[in-house]
Parts: C-alpha cells; sequence; structure tokens
C-alpha cells in the first residue's frame, strides 16, 4: 500500500511587533557598551591631558641621588641633592709646597648635578603627544634613577700649575753694564740666579691626588735652581760700543750752545733695558725757560724765529744717526721743515715736545747705554751694548735727493730805515728738498742689502726783502 508523505508544514513568522523587544535589548545593550567605552576614553583622554599640561615640576617616577624628585621644581630638587651629595668640590683643600712656600691649588673638581638634573626634568617633554604620555607612564612603573659624579678637568689643572709657576718662578738676572761713571768708568750688576718649579712634574702629582680621592693632598713641587746666561766677566767682554756718531753746527751761538749742552747731559749716561722704548721728549720733557732752556735760533711757521730751547734738535739728531749705526729699531723720527747744516738731508730728527718725537726700542739681548758729549757747538753720542748685528756687518743711511722744489717769489716788508727805492735782504731763500732715504747693509765693506727707510721734504725758504718805496 502507498504510503503517503507528512505534508511539511510552514513556520509562522513573527511580526515587528513580536521582535521589538529584542531590537530594545540590543540597541540598550549597544548603547551600554558605547557608553561605557566613551567614559573609559573619556576619562583616558582627561588623564592624558592632564598629564601634558604644562608643569615646572618633574614628573613622578624621577630620583637623582635616590630623592624622589616628583612634584619638585628644578631650585627645589637642587636643594635637596646637593644637601646630601658629598663631592670633590666641596671638600677640595688641595696646595702645593715649593722650596717652602705653600699655594692653594684652585678647585679642579665639577660635579655634573646640573646636567644632571636637567636631563631628569627633560623625561616626559620631549617627542609627540603619544609618546611624552608613554614616557611619562612608564616612569610610573620603571622609575628611573640618576647619580651625581665628579669630573676632573686637566687643562684647568694645566692654568692653575703655570699660576703657581708664574708666582714662585724668579727669572735669573745676567750681569749688564748698568752705566758710566768718570771715576771708576763703566758699571755692572752681578748676575743673580733664578729658581723654576717642575710643571710637568706638579701637574702628574695632582691628577695621582685626584685618582685616589685625596682632595686635600699637599703636594711637593720640584724645584731648580736657573743659572744666569751672563755672569760678571763675561758681560764685561760682551758690552762693547755699537756705535759713535757726531756732529758739528755752523752756528756761533752760546745761547744754542747751552741749549745743546743742557740737553745732552740730560740725555747722558740714559740706560735702556731689553724691549724698553726710548724716548727723546719723556728725558728731557719740554724745554722751556723753567727747565733752564734759553732762546736761540729754531724753525717755526716756515721762518727761522728765536725760542726756548732752539738746538736740541741737534742733540736728537746725532743720537739718530748713532741708533742706525748700532742695529737698534727707530719707531718715531720725522725731519725738520726745512734743511739743517748739521746731517746730510734725510738723516736728520727734529724734536717737538707737542707733536714730534724721537724714539726707538731696544731690540738688542742685554742693556742699551746712550753716553752723550756736547762741546760748544760740536755733540758726540756713544752708544754701547751687546751687538745686534752679525760680525762684519755695518749698516748705514744713503740718502738722495728725488726733486728740488725752487725759492718761491720774495716778500717784501716796508722799512723807513732805508732810502727811498732802496732794497736789501733780510734773508735769503733756499731751495727745498724731497728726498728718499735707504738703509743700507753692508757685509766687511760691500753691499750686501738695501731696503727704503723713509722720506723726507724740506720746504723752500722765501727770500724777505726790506725796501722803502717812498718817492
Amino acid at each position: 500500500m502507498e504510503k503517503r508523505q507528512k505534508p511539511i508544514g510552514k513556520r509562522k513568522r513573527k511580526s515587528l511587533w513580536e521582535k521589538a523587544p529584542i531590537f530594545c535589548m540590543s540597541f540598550v545593550g549597544l548603547l551600554a557598551v558605547l557608553f561605557v567605552t566613551g567614559a573609559f576614553f573619556l576619562k583616558k583622554t582627561i588623564e592624558h591631558r592632564k598629564l601634558l599640561a604644562p608643569t615646572d615640576t618633574f614628573y613622578e617616577g624621577v630620583y637623582v641621588e635616590n630623592i624622589p624628585l616628583a612634584g619638585l621644581t628644578m631650585e627645589e630638587a637642587k636643594g635637596q641633592v646637593a644637601a646630601v651629595t658629598v663631592t670633590a668640590e666641596s671638600t677640595w683643600a688641595m696646595k702645593a709646597d715649593c722650596g717652602g712656600e705653600t699655594y692653594e691649588i684652585e678647585n679642579l673638581m665639577e660635579n655634573n648635578m646640573d646636567e644632571v638634573l636637567k636631563e631628569a626634568f627633560a623625561l616626559g617633554r620631549t617627542g609627540t603627544e603619544r609618546e611624552r604620555i608613554a614616557e611619562i607612564t612608564g616612569l610610573q612603573r620603571f622609575p628611573r634613577h640618576f647619580s651625581v659624579e665628579d669630573t676632573y678637568d686637566e687643562e684647568a689643572a694645566k692654568k692653575a700649575v703655570d699660576a703657581i709657576g708664574a708666582r714662585f718662578d724668579i727669572a735669573p738676572e745676567d750681569a749688564a753694564m748698568t752705566g758710566y761713571d768718570e771715576t771708576e768708568k763703566f758699571q755692572f750688576s752681578q748676575e743673580a740666579a733664578g729658581r723654576t718649579v717642575d710643571r710637568e712634574d706638579l701637574l702628574g702629582q695632582i691628577g695621582e691626588a685626584v685618582a685616589r680621592g685625596d682632595y686635600d693632598a699637599v703636594l711637593s713641587g720640584k724645584v731648580s735652581e736657573v743659572p744666569a746666561a751672563m755672569n760678571l766677566e763675561q758681560a764685561k767682554e760682551a758690552y762693547v760700543l755699537l756705535a759713535k756718531f757726531s756732529t758739528r753746527a755752523e752756528v756761533e751761538s752760546e745761547d744754542r750752545d747751552h741749549n745743546v749742552k743742557l740737553a745732552a747731559d740730560t740725555v747722558n749716561n740714559t740706560l735702556i733695558a731689553p724691549g724698553e722704548e726710548f724716548s727723546m721728549n719723556e728725558v728731557i720733557g719740554e724745554t722751556t725757560e723753567e727747565q733752564g732752556y734759553k732762546e736761540a735760533a729754531t724753525y717755526a711757521r716756515g721762518e727761522v724765529v728765536p725760542e726756548f730751547g732752539g738746538g736740541v734738535c741737534q742733540v736728537s739728531s746725532t743720537i739718530y744717526n748713532a741708533v742706525i749705526q748700532a742695529g737698534l729699531e727707530t719707531t718715531e723720527r720725522k725731519n725738520h721743515s726745512m734743511t739743517v747744516s748739521y746731517v746730510p738731508l734725510g738723516e736728520d730728527a727734529m724734536i717737538s715736545y707737542w707733536n714730534s718725537d724721537l724714539k726707538f726700542k731696544n731690540n738688542s739681548s742685554g742693556n742699551i747705554l746712550v753716553l752723550l758729549d756736547a762741546y760748544g757747538p760740536e755733540v758726540i753720542c756713544y752708544i754701547y751694548g751687546i751687538p745686534i748685528l752679525p760680525e762684519g756687518v755695518t749698516v748705514k743711511m744713503d740718502s738722495q735727493v728725488v726733486e728740488t722744489l725752487p725759492v718761491p717769489e720774495p716778500t717784501y716788508v716796508e722799512d723807513d730805515s732805508l732810502s727811498p727805492g732802496e732794497e736789501r735782504y733780510k734773508t735769503y731763500g733756499k731751495e727745498g728738498y724731497r728726498v728718499k732715504t735707504d738703509l743700507v747693509t753692508m757685509k766687511d765693506g760691500v753691499e750686501i742689502g738695501r731696503e727704503f727707510l723713509h722720506n723726507s721734504t724740506y720746504n723752500p725758504q722765501t727770500p724777505v726783502i726790506r725796501r722803502n718805496s717812498g718817492g
């Protein structure tokens, strides 16, 4: 018998109203999740903003010398760290005993507290916001610890040793010529030994004391005697006459001779130490009546006029020529405004207290002694010292006129003492010159070098004619 299949019945679909409770429950659940999640993220955002808010205090989890710095400002942190940190800087008392003289060695140790605190304070303050938050929160779980250390500055130690040497060392003094006396002739000083402290050894001792932490050590500086390079007998052999130069003025004037003698006597026996500069004006001062000078002819304002101290330029010109021959270094020289007769053109040296001077520097290895004699219109200069020029070498000036300046047209002055129409010269004019001077070096009488020294210009003199132009 054929079986009948049982008809399959259709499921009954629920209506929307029947599903509504399920939807509502799901929606409420979703809202709850969103609310909780939003609240969590809002809380985190607020916390992060609070963490990233600007602050002048250290973050939590930062320690220096085991001191928690959380919530402290930089100045507060410095105070607390310094209070518990014993460093070489605070215990330094090192000294050096050099030949019985004790010197305090300046503190050569510095701690890196400022650098450490700066590094610790930077935690959580660099990078992106996410990186900063990660570092700040990470410090709370994994704190960072820093230590303060001492550092030794070797360059500062070298300077400290040099300072001790500068205070302790005494340079030796060579025997030297010091003057001339008519009775005892040339005078000399006795040599004297010096002393010095061994800088390298002292520097090594400082380094060793620092390495073992002995910051209050008293070090023993090695002291050595430094002998003089030249004793008395050697000095008497070494000092010789370097130059002698004389001038003679073709002028007959007792007042002028008086001025020349006074200036020469003032400069005579002048001693110039190595490296020192001689100034004619500083030595003789202003040539005033109060200084004992008399009126004599001199150049002023393009004319020959009487002035106190007239003639002293002969002394400076004589010295200048001797200085050149001795090989000394001239640092200031000016020529006269018009020509003079006692030295060649281009080889004079004018002095005027207010605007020109003769200066030269002692570029030798020993003292320079300047001696002067004056006899009426004649002046002689002697320069003694240790030779500057090599043996057989001499120097001299060679001056050449490069241009002649013509005599100007005469000027006339009325003179009623003359006959009507009569004319007489009051002063005769002179040509002027432009002169180039070279310094010539000779070796055994043969020229081996020539260099430009200076230019000189001598103004022409205008003739002055007296006349009576009356009819």
